[in-house]
C-alpha cells in the first residue's frame, strides 16, 4: 500500500512540476513576445518620427532656398527692368517691359506663397496659433468660404515637432474639406489646459466618414493625417450628421 501511495504522490508531484514548467514556459514565451512587439512598436514610432522630422527639415530647406535664392533673383530682375524702363522712349518696347515686370511680380508672389505653404515662418517664431491665423487669412482671400478661428494655446506648451505635426494635419483636414465637402464654413476651436489640448474643426459640408474611408483605402492624404496624429501620441475622433463634419484632436500630458 505504501508503494502505491508513494507512486501516487510521485505522480502528483511530477504532474505539478510539469504543469509548472509548462505554464512557466508559456509565461516566458508571452513575456518575450510582448517585449518583442513593444520593441517593434517603438522602432516603428521612431522611424515614423524620423521620417516626419526629415520631411520638416526638407520643407524648411526648400522654403529657404525659394525665399533667399529664387525670390532674390526675381527681385534683382525686377530692379534691372525698372532701370531699363527709365531710359526707354519707344512706347511699344516700354509696354513689353511693363508686361515683364507684372509677370515677375506675380511670379514673386507665387514663390512667396509656395514658400509659406512649405514651412510657415511664424510656426517656430511665434507658435501654432499665429501660423494658423495667417493660413486662415490666406484661405479667406482665396475662397468664398467663411473661416473662424477661436481659442488659444496659452496653457499648453508644444514642442517644435508637435507644432509642425498639428499644423500639417489641420491643413490637410481643411484641404480635404474644401476638395471633397463643398464647404462654405469652417470653424476651428482651440481649448487648452496644462495637461490637455483639444482642437475641434467643424465644417458645413457633405458628410464624410474619415475612418471608414481610411480603412477601405489608405490614400496618401488620409495616411499623412493618421501618421502625424500617431507621431505625437494624439487621438482623433469624428462626429458627423447630415449637414456637417466635426473632427476632435486631443493631446494629453501625463
Amino acid at each position: 500500500m505504501d508503494v502505491v501511495k508513494d507512486i501516487k504522490i510521485a505522480f502528483i508531484l511530477g504532474t505539478a512540476i510539469m504543469l509548472f514548467l509548462v505554464f512557466g514556459l508559456l509565461f516566458l514565451v508571452l513575456f518575450y513576445q510582448n517585449h518583442f512587439m513593444k520593441m517593434k512598436r517603438n522602432e516603428a514610432n521612431l522611424l515614423l518620427k524620423t521620417a516626419l522630422e526629415s520631411e520638416k527639415n526638407e520643407r524648411e530647406r526648400i522654403a529657404i532656398d525659394l525665399h533667399d535664392g529664387v525670390q532674390g533673383d526675381l527681385n534683382a530682375l525686377k530692379f534691372t527692368l525698372a532701370g531699363l524702363e527709365t531710359g526707354v522712349l519707344d512706347e511699344k518696347f516700354k509696354a513689353h517691359i511693363q508686361l515683364l515686370q507684372n509677370t515677375l511680380q506675380q511670379t514673386t508672389e507665387n514663390v512667396r506663397v509656395i514658400s509659406q505653404k512649405l514651412m510657415p515662418p511664424l510656426l517656430d517664431q511665434k507658435g501654432l496659433r499665429p501660423a494658423l491665423e495667417v493660413y486662415f487669412e490666406f484661405l479667406q482671400t482665396h475662397s468664398d468660404a467663411k473661416l473662424d478661428l477661436k481659442g488659444d494655446l496659452d496653457n499648453f506648451e508644444l514642442s517644435s515637432h508637435e507644432k509642425y505635426a498639428l499644423f500639417r494635419l489641420i491643413q490637410e483636414l481643411i484641404q480635404n474639406m474644401f476638395k471633397h465637402g463643398q464647404v462654405s464654413m469652417v470653424q476651428l476651436m482651440i481649448e487648452s489646459q496644462t495637461k490637455e489640448l483639444q482642437i475641434k474643426i467643424t465644417d458645413n459640408g457633405i458628410p464624410f466618414d474619415f475612418f471608414s474611408t481610411f480603412e477601405a483605402n489608405h490614400s496618401g492624404g488620409l495616411q499623412n493625417i493618421m501618421s502625424r496624429i500617431k507621431s505625437i501620441g494624439a487621438t482623433m475622433k469624428q462626429l458627423s450628421d447630415d449637414k456637417s463634419n466635426t473632427y476632435i484632436i486631443q493631446l494629453k500630458r501625463k
